[in-house]
């Protein structure tokens, strides 16, 4: 198998398996354009990578839970019926399913990596470098979506494809004891938007999604002093691209919510509302961005 050997430690209470990927590795996504069959979302040209069933950053507002649940006990089994962080499920056929992944096909076309588990989790960081290794020379265009600072291993790969890559992180808020209660697993906000000031001096593409944007709760009541926070400290860094999301009901993520926040959670209204907050906060600070609404 080939992970025997690789770097699979995991947090304490998750749960291990492996499952078979089938090629080609890139997969469909509707995570693009509505032009182009999407929901809205400028995070690819409508394909993905995803090479894990969970992800071990198991962070509470996550929607991808409700997607394993439904979809992916064929494949992993009952190992998906634990709570969403507390599973994670990797290939055993992953490096034969990468070399029979004819890359050429998608030379040109931008690729989600990836939608549904982190990129570069601890336990899987290797094998995202060697994926790129292999896509990029031959043309695959990347939006990398990571919360991990050990995306910044890569930057010297990237970097020689800096016209085929645009790198993103996301953030909820900057409030360092609401993010822990919310995303425990996770560096620091401050230690994401690092991310993108060493990107910078590399000259790569940069981006930042602003979500889940949380109304008021007892763990962050202020909702424009936090958005404004996040947006001092954009104007400094200035990405190529600012997108933003309110929390949505995905599944049983509020639960998971309402039982760390030990509160419950009230979202009626509060995505219009936050989307005028949200594009007069950019203006603010002299940036701009597109919000996304719910679909």
């Amino acid at each position: 198998m080939d992970f025997i050997g690789e770097r699979l430690t995991l947090p304490s209470g998750v749960v291990g398996g492996t499952y078979v990927l089938h090629p080609p590795l890139i997969k469909a996504s509707k995570l693009t354009n509505a032009e182009k069959g999407g929901v809205g979302k400028e995070l690819s040209d409508g394909w993905v990578i995803n090479f894990a069933i969970g992800c071990t950053f198991g962070c509470k507002f996550c929607y991808v839970d409700e997607i394993h649940k439904k979809f992916s006990v064929r494949r992993a089994g009952n190992l998906v019926n634990n709570p969403w962080g507390n599973y994670f499920s990797v290939p055993e056929n992953l490096r034969e399913v990468m070399e029979k992944t004819p890359w050429e096909k998608w030379k040109g076309q931008e690729v989600m990596l990836s939608s549904t588990h982190d990129p570069y989790l601890p336990q899987l960081f290797k094998w995202t470098r060697m994926i790129l290794e292999r896509a990029l020379p031959a043309g695959v265009k990347f939006c990398i979506q990571t919360r991990s600072p050990l995306v910044e291993k890569d930057f010297n790969l990237i970097s020689e494809y800096s016209k085929q890559v645009r790198l993103q992180v996301s953030v909820a808020t900057m409030d360092e004891k609401f993010s822990r209660m919310i995303e425990p697993r996770v560096v620091k906000p401050d230690r994401r938007l690092e991310i993108l000031r060493n990107a910078n001096d590399y000259g790569l593409l940069t981006g930042i999604i602003i979500a889940p944007v949380f109304p008021p709760v007892k763990g962050r009541p202020d909702v424009k002093a936090d958005l404004e926070s996040i947006a001092a400290e954009l104007s400094g860094i200035r990405p190529d691209h600012i997108y933003g999301e309110s929390l949505h009901v995905r599944g049983i993520n509020l639960a998971y919510l309402e039982e760390a926040l030990g509160e419950k959670i009230t979202l009626n209204g509060f995505d219009t509302e936050c989307e005028q907050l949200f594009n007069q906060t950019l203006k603010d600070y002299n940036l701009t961005g597109r919000w996304w609404r719910e679909y």
